[in-house]
């Protein structure tokens, strides 16, 4: 497999060079092709790290500077202790964490932050959060999330408002999409403009795309479009837009083709890659559940055939559904359809009408016999 890097418009480099880290870890193959995009940007400490995943040797000025700097700031560090100055050691730790942040080790980054936060003395987390929180998304490691803290009128503008970006990855990793959403709608795109983080608007207007698909009505999706961080980020991919206008017009076969291709495009994308297979299942329910109750019964060849799968496969995806949100409706295994459940009354006509059926093909098969023994 090769990377093409051309392909990735979408990143600043700095961007894509992070990312990519998180990429090489988790497929050893891309290595070689990774380290020299983590070098052009610096990040000498991340590409040691992917040379000793396969077992290459791996020497470098800039890695023996940052070394160097590494140590300095540790010694420092121990003077610190020394005289128990608690602030002073909260803000070395956070320095030693933007070190290791900046030349690309995020478990040493998230331990240093993790320190810094053990000797902060007040509740505001903002100096610190956002690399933290940055490091926590990579590593998809969130057990101290919960603990920081911070507060929404802090002077520094910008850095709040890539707290609230982060935040709302955070809640799309977790599939809190309430949350998600909340976050976004607070974003004043005027102050995240000159912010580098690290997604990019592509990605970013497919997650707003999944959390409107699953938690709103189309009317609620009219409205949330109308708001300027949201035109934003969707400007960069009109066919995210596209895929929401469907849902918008209750167009539900291109929708759910749409969306198949949207969750496609996020194979690739190293933060919904932990949960991408929830993601995909709670999509298709949720829109194949809007689909269904738009019908009093339906083929499951015709399912099988707009989902992209055997017809087996549609059965059983209707039968999870139905036990699920416990939807009215029931699978007729011998006509294979699907179809809201009868009344009563309609029910004993649908019986009297099998058992007419079972008759016929009775007397039809001692008919047939008959004639054979004549013979």
């Amino acid at each position: 497999m090769n990377l093409d890097f051309s392909q990735l418009k979408a990143y600043t480099n700095s961007q894509l060079a992070i990312r990519l880290f998180v990429l090489g870890q988790n497929n050893t193959s891309l290595i070689p092709q990774i380290i020299p995009k983590l070098e052009e940007n610096g990040l000498c400490l991340a590409a040691a790290i992917l040379a000793e995943k396969i077992k290459v040797s791996y020497q470098r000025e800039d890695l023996n500077q940052a070394r160097k700097l590494i140590t300095e700031k540790k010694n420092q560090i121990q003077q610190t202790k020394n005289i128990q100055n608690r602030n002073a050691l909260k803000e070395s730790f956070i320095q030693l964490g933007d070190l290791y942040f900046r030349f690309g080790d995020l478990g040493e980054a998230y331990a240093a932050y993790y320190k810094a936060h053990e000797n902060n003395q007040t509740q505001e987390a903002l100096d610190y959060a956002n690399s933290w929180v940055t490091c926590m998304i990579l590593s998809n490691n969130y057990m101290h999330y919960k603990v920081i803290n911070v507060n929404p009128k802090d002077q520094n503008i910008k850095a709040y408002q890539k707290w609230l970006l982060l935040s709302a990855i955070r809640n799309y990793v977790r599939m809190d999409y309430k949350n998600f959403l909340n976050d976004l709608l607070q974003i004043d795109t005027n102050n995240l403009e000159s912010v580098v983080f690290i997604t990019s608007y592509f990605d970013l207007s497919k997650y707003f795309a999944i959390a409107s698909l699953i938690t709103k009505l189309p009317k609620d999706v009219i409205e949330l479009l109308q708001h300027p961080f949201i035109i934003r980020i969707l400007d960069v991919d009109p066919s995210v837009l596209e895929t929401l206008n469907c849902y918008i017009d209750y167009d539900f076969v291109q929708l759910i083709m749409k969306s198949q291709l949207l969750i496609d495009e996020l194979q690739r994308d190293i933060i919904s890659a932990p949960v991408l297979q929830q993601i995909k299942e709670k999509i298709i329910y949720t829109l194949l559940k809007q689909y269904i109750i738009n019908f009093k019964r339906m083929s499951l060849n015709s399912l099988a055939k707009l989902l992209n799968i055997k017809e087996f496969q549609a059965q059983e995806l209707v039968e999870k559904l139905i036990k699920a949100e416990n939807l009215n409706y029931v699978i007729d295994p011998i006509d294979m359809i699907v179809h809201e459940k009868y009344t009563d009354e309609q029910l004993q006509i649908r019986q009297c009408h099998q058992l007419g059926i079972t008759v016929l093909k009775t007397l039809d098969q001692k008919y047939f016999q008959i004639l054979q023994d004549q013979k």
